[in-house]
């Protein structure tokens, strides 16, 4: 057993360093296996990896979709050579840079009360609603949670889904409200089926973030691909 478990490691470290060198190799050919957590990865992703294929067609990308705590863990354990997440990432073996903002809204059904508030709507009104959220480990579930209870509310969690899709159907069904990426709701929101509720006291701001190793020198395809994130993260906030 001590031997098979040595091995083990042995041959996952070796299976990853032949994947990095040959990622490492030729920016021109190969894969580039990416990370994205799962509001990224629904949203934005694609144009980013629409640009990166236009440049370099013969690079095939195998993203990983995840959690930002699951993507975190990955990119440290050598399983992504490069990640984009929305959540907070605390390791100082990982280099973190901002590359585009996003901002959660407060979303609700179609007719529900806070929609037809003749006031500006504050936390406290929030103290009595049932919230649908995403799951544990989720960027956007702890931002959320910790921009009300900073605000003095406690939220409510009675439903977890891991997608924003979910999250915002949930919504409209009638299960609850919800703080998520208005990337997630703004077609439902424009054609009216859930109402966007602006509560100006609550700072939902947040970066997508870069995170690769700290000490790894990038390959020249990862490079490549958080040059054109950061570029057209940079464009989409002008």
């Amino acid at each position: 057993r001590f031997f098979a478990e040595h091995a083990e490691r042995v041959l996952d470290t070796a299976a990853a360093l032949e994947r990095d060198m040959r990622e490492f190799a030729d920016v021109e050919r190969g894969e580039l296996r990416l990370g994205a957590t799962v509001t990224i990865g629904s949203y934005g992703l694609a144009p980013i990896a629409a640009r990166f294929h236009a440049l370099f067609p013969r690079i095939t990308l195998d993203v990983r979709v995840e959690n930002t705590d699951r993507i975190a863990r990955d990119v440290l354990h050598g399983a992504l050579s490069l990640a984009l997440v929305e959540g907070e990432v605390d390791d100082p073996a990982l280099d973190v840079v901002p590359y585009q903002r996003d901002v959660l809204t407060v979303v609700v059904p179609r007719g529900h009360r806070l929609a037809r508030l003749r006031r500006r709507v504050v936390p406290d009104d929030l103290r009595a609603e049932r919230f649908v959220g995403r799951e544990a480990g989720s960027g956007t579930r702890a931002l959320f949670e910790h921009v009300l209870r900073r605000a003095g509310v406690a939220p409510d969690v009675v439903m977890a889904l891991p997608t924003g899709e979910g999250v915002a159907q949930a919504v409209e069904a009638g299960v609850g409200i919800a703080v998520i990426s208005s990337l997630v709701t703004r077609a439902a929101v424009a054609e009216g089926r859930l109402r966007r509720i602006d509560v100006p006291e609550l700072d939902f701001r947040r970066s997508f973030k870069l995170v690769r190793m700290k000490n790894l020198t990038p390959s020249p395809a990862a490079r490549a691909f958080a040059k054109i994130a950061s570029e057209l993260g940079s464009a989409s906030d002008g």
